[in-house]
């Protein structure tokens, strides 16, 4: 993330270059979320913690 942050304020901004930054924050998001979830749920299982909590409660992660 950082090499195209630091891209992305050196060059000059194209479209290619916008979708891309915002593929790797939509991706980062993603893992940090995965790994913060302190349960299975759904699709969403984890060998760490194979249990479901009993309220499912939102993961709200800000970039």
């Amino acid at each position: 993330m950082e090499e195209v942050d630091d891209y992305y304020g050196h060059f000059r901004v194209s479209t290619d270059l916008i979708e891309l930054r915002n593929l790797l924050q939509c991706a980062e998001l993603i893992v940090r979320s995965a790994l913060e979830r302190k349960e299975s749920r759904g699709l969403h299982f984890t060998l760490d913690y194979p249990e479901m909590l009993p309220h499912a409660r939102d993961t709200v992660l800000v970039p």
